[in-house]
């Protein structure tokens, strides 16, 4: 007897799982047309924070409506109380088996897949709509009859509707920050809730990263070191190494800036660049093997910093004020410790990875992400890294905010630099009384 959902979807096959449920290839029972079927495990159908929003979202998703999404056709509650959602099955192949199979796409495949998602994307961004977890598993492509790729995204269903989007009931839709790793925004790694459009448009420019060169450009040996390079490693240059056009290297670090406000404002200027950088492949940019760019041994990496003689401690200062670390590198030079500085967090990954700095000053009001955040993400994977906290908040906020993100201790920038060396050499040392508890 063929198992049915709801009493009216035949199961066919399972086309997948993840960790909110199973996704069936079912039918219709009396219409025999075919869907896939998102169908909830209990835990998250017996959520009701989760499933109401699941019912906003399934309401205001139903009716969006575009060629390159997947369009949601039925929502409700099987007999033994899960949850579904019935959507169009779109047959294809996904962007990851492509991948997979072929590795690096041809440049202009690349950006044409691109260009289509980015179009998709700018309609939904325009309805309020913010995908999240844009990555290869959710792209769908096909072949028309002219053998053209025709692209569809999938999973909107999980998608987050921009705050102050009034739903039927009057009230606004709130969201938590999803998203896959290798392709998730600094700011959904460091577990900012308040994403907007941006967020899409930087895992686009790392699919797209993937597309050109077949390879993400972040990938850690866990989750966690992930989601700390997308906050700290700046991207491998990959233009010259590959013979691609340098149009396409830009455009694809813009994407991925680490900061939203440097990255591309809207989908719509991400696409007007993607089609500038086609028309120069089209212009006749010769696109040349690996193995006939010479580059001198060069592997694409950025410069790493200098090897420094073990034996002598190594102190990383971040900060935004060039003026600080300037004073921090004379002074701490002059005390025999090898300092290095970075200005923002895309700098630091090969001083605390590579270097392996023993003790990192992290300013707490740092642009983008705050010290606090990353202090805390560093210590998950580097426990015995020291860090201290450097500013020049309250002593008692900045005590308590290094307490809360693990911090070895704090030194206020309102003290003198006798101050700040003594407390560096309490904490370099060691010493109980310097530690927090």
């Amino acid at each position: 007897m063929t198992e049915q959902i709801a009493s009216k979807y035949d199961v066919v096959r399972v086309l997948g799982k993840g960790s909110y449920g199973k996704v069936f290839l079912v039918k219709h029972s009396i219409l025999g047309v075919p869907y896939a079927l998102k169908l909830l495990n209990r835990s998250f159908s017996s959520d009701e924070h989760f499933i109401e929003r699941f019912k906003q979202e399934a309401a205001i998703l139903q009716r969006f409506s575009h060629p390159g999404s997947i369009q949601l056709r039925d929502f409700g509650q099987t007999e033994d109380g899960l949850y579904y959602m019935a959507m169009d099955y779109c047959e294809g192949q996904p962007l990851s088996e492509l991948l997979a199979n072929n590795g690096a796409l041809d440049p202009a495949e690349a950006l044409d897949i691109t260009q289509q998602v980015l179009i998709v994307l700018e309609a939904a961004h325009n309805f309020g709509i913010i995908h999240r977890d844009i990555k290869p598993e959710n792209i769908m492509v096909q072949k028309n009859e002219n053998n053209e790729n025709v692209v569809k995204i999938l999973d909107f269903g999980v998608a987050k509707l921009k705050e102050g989007i009034i739903t039927d009931s009057g009230s606004t839709l709130k969201g938590t920050s999803i998203g896959t790793p290798f392709y998730m925004s600094p700011e959904q790694a460091a577990g900012e809730s308040d994403l907007d459009y941006r967020a899409d448009i930087y895992s686009v420019g790392i699919m797209l990263y993937e597309m050109l060169t077949g390879e993400v450009p972040f990938k850690g040996e866990t989750v966690l070191l992930t989601l700390l390079m997308h906050i700290t490693r700046r991207p491998k240059p990959f233009a010259e190494r590959l013979g691609l056009p340098p149009a396409l290297e830009q455009l694809v670090f813009t994407a991925i800036e680490k900061e939203k406000d440097n990255r591309f404002p809207d989908v719509l200027s991400f696409l007007n660049a993607s089609a500038l950088a086609a028309e120069q492949l089209k212009a006749g940019w010769k696109v040349e093997s690996v193995s006939a760019v010479p580059n001198n041994g060069a592997t694409g990496e950025l410069e790493s910093p200098p090897v420094i003689d073990p034996k002598v401690t190594k102190i990383l200062c971040l900060d935004d004020n060039e003026m600080i670390l300037q004073i921090l590198k004379f002074i701490l030079t002059q005390q025999g410790y090898e300092v290095f500085t970075a200005t923002d967090y895309s700098q630091i990954h090969d001083y605390l990875f590579t270097q392996q700095a023993n003790l990192l000053l992290c300013d707490v009001q740092m642009p983008g992400v705050p010290g606090t955040k990353v202090c805390k993400m560093i210590k998950e994977s580097k426990s015995d890294l020291k860090i201290a906290l450097f500013s020049n908040l309250p002593d008692r906020d900045l005590e308590k905010l290094a307490k809360e993100s693990r911090a070895d201790n704090w030194i206020s920038k309102n003290e003198a630099p006798e101050h700040w060396i003594k407390r560096i050499k309490e904490i370099i040392e060691n010493d109980d009384n310097a530690l927090l508890v």
